[in-house]
């Protein structure tokens, strides 16, 4: 049975995983602590996080594998399983640690992410498993140079540590500095893999460096018999679409083996878009509505492409389409942790109780930017 547990949780198959559950359920099957931290992982991992944690609550006997499968899973609610943890005596090993700069990296937690990492240099070694978590969650809190720190106190780095770092760069903006950790890399005579193109061709793309990430793509194949995926495919179409070179997009995606997906299609539309590509448009449009996404935001997208072209009956379409699906559109918003405690900040609301305050201050540093150019 806890072969097949972990099978579902490979596949990615829940209904597999709930099956073999509610078999051992109904046949009276004894299930020891593995057993139960297994059902843990493949619920959390299948998105069921109130059946893990049904589970994790009638487990007789929890370890910190247990703990830590349910921390992993839990992203967003880790830092309170974390301290629930140590409360109960036990010490989070690795796993818990990591699972828990997973829930700062989700939530923007610095200075928590930060107590962690002083955390795992007291107690362990910081290697590739940590080190890259840390990097990930400098990035994404916005702490660029923290990420480097810790990159490069790593001392046995992989492939992995390298391309959570070369991604980290095209987060940020920084394409130059990915292109000259690509070639540091390539120098100590480790092969990229595609994941670590998928980056480079990323941070490129962020600065509209079309010949550059061109000539990286063709490289690929060529020289490092790496076949570009559909995520390859995403960052070359968005890049060439947003620079206006939109019929050499489709170029692109017409030479592609696989069918191309969802992401390289709303790449094209929203060059399409911007660029007023109304022939070409059309055609990304339907592809996109016949690959029927759950994201309401790409149907905007599609509303909004036809609406520039004044076709209405196909706007009212999209639009019934949306409010016949009973789902809303979630809009963006920032997240910021202030001594603590997360404030979000929607465009256009003016509901935080110091709203006056923050604006005023935004207010005189825009002065104080206008008078430095000036």
């Amino acid at each position: 049975m806890l072969g097949l547990i972990q099978a579902s949780v490979n596949l990615g198959d829940s209904k597999l995983g709930l099956a073999i559950h509610g078999y051992m359920i109904r046949k009276c099957l004894s299930m020891d602590v593995v057993v139960q931290t297994s059902l843990l992982d493949m619920y959390a991992k299948n998105g069921y996080l109130e059946y893990a944690l049904r589970v994790f609550e009638k487990m007789p006997n929890k370890n910190d594998i247990s703990w830590g499968a349910l921390i992993s899973g839990f992203a967003r609610n880790a830092l309170e399983l974390l301290g629930e943890m140590q409360g109960c005596g036990f010490k989070p090993d690795l796993v818990s640690l990591v699972g828990a700069f997973m829930a700062c990296s989700l939530c923007g937690l610095l200075k928590l992410g930060k107590s962690i990492h002083g955390c795992i240099t007291r107690r362990l070694d910081l290697e590739q498993v940590s080190g890259t978590a840390m990097i990930d969650m400098y990035a994404k809190c916005g702490s660029l140079s923290y990420a480097r720190a810790v990159f490069d106190r790593i001392v046995s780095r992989d492939i992995i540590s390298w391309n959570a770092m070369i991604a980290s760069y095209g987060v940020h903006g920084h394409g130059k500095e990915a292109l000259s950790l690509f070639h540091q890399m390539t120098n100590m005579s480790l092969r990229p893999d595609h994941a670590t193109f998928a980056a480079l061709l990323s941070a490129l793309s962020h600065l509209g460096l079309v010949n550059e990430s061109q000539y990286w793509f063709n490289l690929m194949a060529n020289e490092y018999n790496i076949q570009p995926t559909e995520k390859h495919y995403a960052c070359m179409v968005d890049l060439l679409a947003r620079a206006g070179l939109v019929e050499e997009a489709y170029r692109l995606i017409e030479s592609m083996n696989n069918e191309p997906g969802v992401a390289v299609w709303v790449a094209l539309l929203s060059g399409c878009c911007n660029h007023w590509k109304l022939s070409i448009g059309e055609v990304a449009a339907k592809k996109v509505l016949e690959l029927n996404p759950d994201d309401l935001g790409i149907h905007a997208l599609v509303s909004n492409f036809f609406a520039k072209g004044n076709m209405w009956v196909e706007v009212a379409a999209v639009r019934k389409l949306m409010k016949n699906s009973g789902k809303k559109k979630v809009s963006g918003y920032s997240v910021l942790d202030v001594n603590g405690k997360l404030h979000a900040f929607l465009m256009g609301d003016k509901s935080h109780h110091e709203y006056e305050a923050i604006a005023s201050a935004l207010d005189k540093l825009d002065r104080e930017m206008s008078f430095m150019v000036n």
